[in-house]
């Protein structure tokens, strides 16, 4: 006999704040069935396992359980409460209205969802009155860049972690890195009330592997994880201390309509980067096109979406690394970016800092490009010390 009722049962572990993830499946006439669920874990690394525990007495794992033994998780995004409400909610039709296509193993993925996973059944366990629904993992990826869908004390929310890491795409070596300058990061980002981003050449593109701060003009999504395109005006700290070899894919990948006056400007441009220690981008708009086109995309944008991207970042090139910044002036500071190095010399990350909204006193802005380059200046020398 407990000491306890259901009541206290349902309050005291409603402290545990979950994540938020709708399984999916089709049944054998091709329709899509759902369910809400707040109880999906991890369970094995090797073999990949996961698992998630529905009520025995559901109507939406029942039709789950008789479409087969294929299903895919959908991880929710902070954006998808909508989603989770109506899949909790109906009881048929529970993806109308919403966009979503077939996963290669059959299974329904959301197209909003920041991850999905693709599993096979292996084991359905008793646990009391929920079942416990064990699945190999057979395919997975990262969708969006999104903060993740929370359920807490009764509701729906998010949270944005005073720093993160992604380590996909790069060595255990630049991970190990990565973990040493993330506190100088932290403080940086905490001195400045705003995001500290690092990124990192990965197959030739530049990705965001970690973040430290709040950066309130992308306040509900995160740049982690996200793929640009190593191309002008973009970039520019690789290209001026990455080596002749690195100048000259950056240049190489000139969007087709830029001329000669250009090119010029691109390799002043660099020249002023290599002097100065860091690059920077002055107006909002531009910058921020640049944002939105990288997050529509997804983590990795592919056709169209690259396309659209490297139009923006193309459209920017006046306002990066071409103004002179005067301590009487104001400005739109979008961002600074300044140079890693490792023991060797070579520029293994660029910490970029992330400008407020409306005008910033030449002063101020002056200011933030000493303290970043002063940051990144420790975060070399962390390295070194790593390394030796």
């Amino acid at each position: 006999m407990s000491d306890f009722d259901s009541d206290e049962f349902r309050r005291v572990l409603g402290s545990f704040p979950t994540g938020v993830v709708v399984v999916t499946a089709a049944n054998p006439a091709g329709e899509a069935v759902a369910m809400t669920v707040g109880s999906f874990v991890s369970v094995s690394l090797e073999p990949p396992l996961v698992a998630f525990l529905p009520q025995k007495t559901s109507s939406s794992w029942a039709a789950l359980r008789a479409s087969g033994t294929r299903f895919g998780v959908n991880i929710l995004g902070n954006t998808q409460e909508d989603v989770c409400r109506a899949v909790a909610k109906r009881k048929t039709d529970k993806l109308e209205g919403f966009d979503w296509s077939l996963s290669a193993h059959g299974n329904p993925r959301l197209a909003d969802a920041i991850a999905f996973i693709d599993c096979e059944t292996q084991d359905v366990f008793d646990g009391g009155d929920h079942d416990i629904v064990v699945g190999r993992v057979k395919a997975l990826e990262t969708l969006r860049s999104h903060l993740p869908l929370l359920f807490f004390r009764g509701g729906y929310g998010s949270f944005r972690p005073g720093s993160m890491a992604m380590g996909t795409g790069i060595s255990s070596a630049r991970v190990a890195q990565l973990d040493r300058i993330r506190p100088h990061m932290e403080r940086l980002a905490n001195d400045l009330s705003t995001e500290i981003t690092a990124m990192c050449m990965v197959d030739e593109d530049m990705v965001t592997v970690a973040a430290a701060g709040t950066d309130r003009r992308s306040a509900r999504n995160h740049r982690v994880g996200r793929h640009v395109p190593f191309m002008p005006p973009i970039g520019g700290v690789f290209a001026a201390f990455g080596g002749p070899e690195t100048e000259a894919l950056w240049m190489s990948r000139i969007h087709d309509d830029a001329d000669d006056a250009a090119r010029r400007n691109f390799e002043r441009g660099l020249e002023a980067v290599r002097e100065s220690g860091y690059a920077f981008g002055i107006g909002h708009e531009t910058g921020s096109a640049i944002e939105i086109a990288s997050a529509s995309g997804g983590l990795e944008p592919t056709g169209e979406h690259r396309r659209r991207l490297s139009a923006a970042i193309n459209a920017a090139s006046a306002h990066f690394n071409t103004a002179q910044v005067e301590r009487a002036g104001e400005y739109e500071f979008h961002s600074a970016t300044a140079p890693v190095f490792d023991r060797d010399g070579a520029c293994v990350f660029s910490l970029t800092v992330w400008g407020p909204d409306g005008l910033s006193r030449g002063t101020d802005v002056l200011a933030v490009f000493d303290k970043l380059t002063r940051t990144a200046e420790s975060c070399t020398s962390e390295l070194r010390a790593l390394a030796s």
